[in-house]
């Protein structure tokens, strides 16, 4: 079930996003660090790490002139070396497209029938659509779950849709024939679309990652966005500039 977003306190929603990047980093980071993977405002950024000063889930060293996660936030287990390997080879990328369209970028990794958000650069507009990291959306519903999947092959694609797709939105598509139709036209275009499929009132678009000599992907970036920012027009040249991004990505071979 989608959050009804009229209800997300947008500076609380963005002190988060400090601490998921505090954490992401395993060490401590410069206001202007911050800022900039955040896409906030550096003076924003500040009042909101000075209230996690105040509270206690940030500190900071005056000598290096760096925040850490403090005593009361509670780490759980770190992202698996090969999500890891992944995201500080993609973040790079996130930043730069976020800084050329304003809008949300994500990255996410497969895991079974699920995407997991690994990495998120948010945009600086008033309305946007943001996904928290750690958060987990149905391949078949999402941009990102489609473009990985237009990367399998016959027998892998025919494995992994689900005979029976529960509708997320009134725009899911649930029919399964129709479903793989619209995962072949995501690999001609080397992009897939979301149409609002899997929350009402987002639009998204996605392009694979794939590790050299793979036809497989091992993850996927996508753009998110209010659905009144993206028409087609829109999301056609976004995902044209993903697809060449993702491209020059240099990711590496995968672990073993």
């Amino acid at each position: 079930m989608s959050l009804d977003r009229r209800y997300v306190v947008t500076p609380v929603h963005k002190a988060m996003q400090l601490l998921d990047a505090l954490v992401a980093s395993k060490g401590a980071m410069t206001l202007s660090d911050l800022a900039a993977c955040t896409a906030l405002p550096k003076t924003t950024a500040f009042r909101y790490l000075y209230t996690l000063r105040a509270s206690g889930f940030v500190t900071y060293d005056e000598r290096s002139e760096r925040y850490l996660i403090g005593s009361r936030v509670k780490l759980g287990p770190s992202l698996p070396t090969e999500a890891e390997r992944i995201r500080k080879a993609a973040h790079p990328a996130l930043r730069r497209l976020q800084r050329q369209f304003n809008e949300t970028v994500n990255l996410a990794i497969r895991d079974g029938s699920d995407i997991v958000y690994i990495d998120m650069v948010g945009s600086t507009r008033l309305q946007h659509t943001e996904a928290m990291i750690g958060k987990r959306d149905p391949l078949y519903s999402t941009a990102l779950g489609k473009a990985i999947l237009q990367t399998l092959g016959a027998s892998d694609l025919e494995r992994m849709v689900p005979r029976q797709m529960r509708a997320r939105t009134p725009n899911t598509i649930t029919n399964r024939d129709r479903f793989l139709d619209d995962i072949a036209r995501s690999a001609q275009r080397q992009y897939a679309l979301d149409l609002e499929e899997n929350e009402m009132g987002a639009r998204c678009v996605a392009a694979a990652i794939c590790p050299p000599g793979s036809g497989n992907a091992i993850a996927a970036i996508s753009i998110s966005g209010p659905s009144q920012l993206m028409p087609m027009e829109t999301l056609d040249r976004m995902g044209r500039t993903l697809a060449r991004a993702v491209s020059a990505l240099d990711i590496g071979t995968p672990l073993q």
